[in-house]
């Protein structure tokens, strides 16, 4: 009884073992039977990517530069006589012609002063002749007076025989001698007169052109009441009104010409030595500007004199090739400035330099890094490029294009086009 009881629970603790076991084997037997795959070969990966051919040619890097619009010829005009303002045919940003009037002065009061100094000039003139006159008149009347003395003389000379011949008296002797020193006196004033002839003339005609000088500063101020445009140019600013009593030295208005606009715009240190150069030897330095959808030509005229404080290059001054454009002043303009030609350079987009100075090569499918120098940028239908040059590059060459984070030389790649293409297509 005991012993079958003691099989029992052997065998409940047997079953589970033996299942197991069964598990195990036929988990065994299905690896075993599981088909084996075929084993391959690990293929190397090939990255698509653009290229670009190189082509070796003399070519002009190019600075972007920010410029602002402005003039040499920018007047402040103010008034020259005190007046009222009386009419304003032009107004703030109207476009003039030179000689067009702005600001119209009342000119009352200025055509009495001319009226005064006129009559001044008048009466001088008048003096003036009337002093010829006295002296032609004087001289004649000087060799009368000459002869009056002669006769005066002779009298006495004859009073004085006929009183030592006691046939005249004392009397008329000395009648005789008043009548000379008369004469004689009237004469010497007659000379007197005559000499100070050309020291009153002097004086007159002094006198005389100070009055037409004053007479002249009038007629101008009288001009001066109506303020035109000394040239062509648009109108800044009108700061009076109509019925404003104006003094002289007030402003009145402002204007610019637009025959002689500029561009002032910086040129970095780097790059301005060989500005300097080219303009030293008299070799154009050309730049190309955007004004809405128009393409302007302009040419450095000069370079400013000074370095501003703080400023990290010198300001270039270009002149507009052709008619200057309808532009306000102290507008800004986005410069493309050509620098001298450099020969041997490869132009390449920018995303073919890694680390700022590698190229890679495409050789036999794979990537071949090319140390290069940076040259500067050039701008093209507005595409930025790298001008680069390098002794171990030549024309033909393919040049990654394509941004890998993993580019390293070997790499292996595959060319799916050019870049040159891909921008024509584009």
């Amino acid at each position: 009884m005991q012993e079958s009881k003691r099989f029992r629970i052997t065998k409940r603790r047997l079953l589970p073992l033996i299942l197991i076991a069964i598990a195990v084997a036929l988990i065994f037997v299905m690896a075993l039977l599981k088909p084996v795959p075929p084993e391959s070969t690990a293929k190397e990966k090939a990255w698509p990517v653009q290229t670009v051919t190189l082509d070796a040619q003399s070519r002009s890097p190019q600075l972007r530069l920010l410029g602002r619009i402005e003039t040499p010829y920018q007047s402040t005009l103010s008034a020259s006589v005190t007046a009222n303002v009386e009419a304003l045919p032009r107004l703030e940003g109207q476009t003039v012609e030179r000689d067009d009037v702005l600001i119209e002065l009342d000119d009352t009061e200025v055509k009495l002063l001319v009226a005064q100094r006129e009559a001044d000039v008048a009466e001088l003139e008048s003096q003036l002749k009337q002093e010829q006159n006295q002296f032609a008149s004087d001289k004649r009347l000087l060799a009368r007076e000459k002869e009056l003395v002669a006769i005066a003389q002779s009298g006495l000379d004859r009073e004085n025989k006929l009183q030592a011949s006691k046939l005249s008296s004392q009397s008329r002797t000395d009648q005789a001698s008043q009548s000379l020193q008369a004469a004689e006196i009237s004469m010497v004033n007659r000379e007197l007169a005559v000499a100070n002839h050309d020291s009153r003339r002097q004086s007159l005609q002094a006198k005389l052109a100070r009055a037409e000088a004053l007479l002249e500063q009038s007629r101008l101020d009288l001009e001066r009441t109506e303020i035109r445009a000394p040239f062509a140019g648009v109108i800044v600013s009108i700061q009076v009104s109509p019925g404003e009593r104006v003094r002289p030295g007030e402003v009145l208005a402002t204007l610019y010409s637009t025959r002689d606009l500029e561009v002032r715009a910086q040129i970095p240190m780097q790059q301005a030595g060989f500005v300097a150069q080219s303009l030293n030897k008299s070799e154009p330095v050309t730049a190309q500007a955007k004004l809405g959808q128009t393409t302007l030509n302009l040419t450095l005229n000069r370079l400013s004199g000074q370095v501003n404080a703080g400023a990290g290059g010198i300001d270039g001054l270009f002149r507009f090739e052709g008619e200057a454009p309808a532009a306000a002043l102290n507008r800004t303009l986005d410069l493309t400035l050509n620098l001298p030609s450099q020969p041997g350079l490869f132009a390449v987009p920018v995303s073919a330099l890694y680390d700022e100075h590698t190229l890679y090569r495409v050789t036999d499918g794979r990537l071949e890094s090319v140390e290069v120098q940076l040259a500067g940028d050039r701008f093209e239908k507005g595409r930025q490029q790298l001008l680069v040059r390098s002794d171990a590059l030549k024309t033909g060459d393919p040049i990654l294009t394509t941004q890998l984070p993993n580019a390293i030389s070997g790499l292996k790649v595959e060319r799916m086009g050019s870049a040159d293409s891909t921008e024509q297509a584009q």
